[in-house]
């Protein structure tokens, strides 16, 4: 149990230190092996201040088992995504800058590279709902459904959901994520200003 709460600390700081959230959005969560429970960053703190006593045991009902405090306010999606998917260890949410502009605009992300292709494959668009929502925990939720093999989705007007077999995986699958669409955006600038004479050639 130290050990995940490490990992959760650890993490926590490296999300916000790359500024993929900011403020005290986004949360992280990850299971607890051999216990039908996952630690989550409790609410209300940034996740560049998160300590380790800051990471509460949730049961999958959404019970607190250990620890003090509110768990974080979206709690409901991360444990629907890990009742939907079993391959689901850990569960990164934050709030990057250029992945939110895709989301806002309710575009599923470009995938411009040979790498983001083979990863990620597919980044669908959750709904947008009021955060903290059963409504809004339903559409996540439904998105991960609905498409059983994603790694992450873009959350209308909200963020970006990222999940892996671990915490380091989750986390390298939203630097992924915000980056690909920070390539992408790039990339449409480029094909908006380059000469008419050369776009035609």
């Amino acid at each position: 149990m130290e050990d995940l709460k490490k990992s959760l600390q650890y993490v926590s700081h490296k999300v916000y230190n790359r500024r993929l959230t900011q403020a005290t959005g986004g949360n992280i969560s990850v299971r607890i092996p051999e216990r039908d429970a996952v630690l989550i960053k409790r609410s209300g703190i940034s996740l560049g201040e998160v300590a380790q006593e800051d990471a509460l045991v949730l049961s999958m009902e959404g019970e607190v088992l250990e620890g003090e405090g509110f768990p974080s306010k979206e709690f409901r999606f991360h444990l629907g995504i890990y009742l939907e998917r079993p391959d689901v260890q850990a569960i990164v949410h934050c709030h990057p800058n250029y992945a939110i502009g895709y989301a806002c605009l309710g575009m599923e992300l470009p995938l411009p590279t040979v790498t983001a292709q083979k990863i990620l494959s597919h980044v669908p668009v959750a709904k947008s709902a009021l955060s903290g929502s059963l409504e809004l925990a339903e559409y996540v939720t439904g998105t991960f459904r609905q498409y059983p093999g994603i790694k992450a989705c873009l959350m209308e007007n909200h963020g970006i959901c990222a999940v892996g077999r671990n915490l380091e995986e989750a986390y390298n699958i939203a630097t992924l994520v915000e980056d690909t669409a920070k390539q992408a955006y790039i990339m449409s600038q480029i094909l908006a200003n380059r000469p008419l004479e050369k776009a035609n050639s």
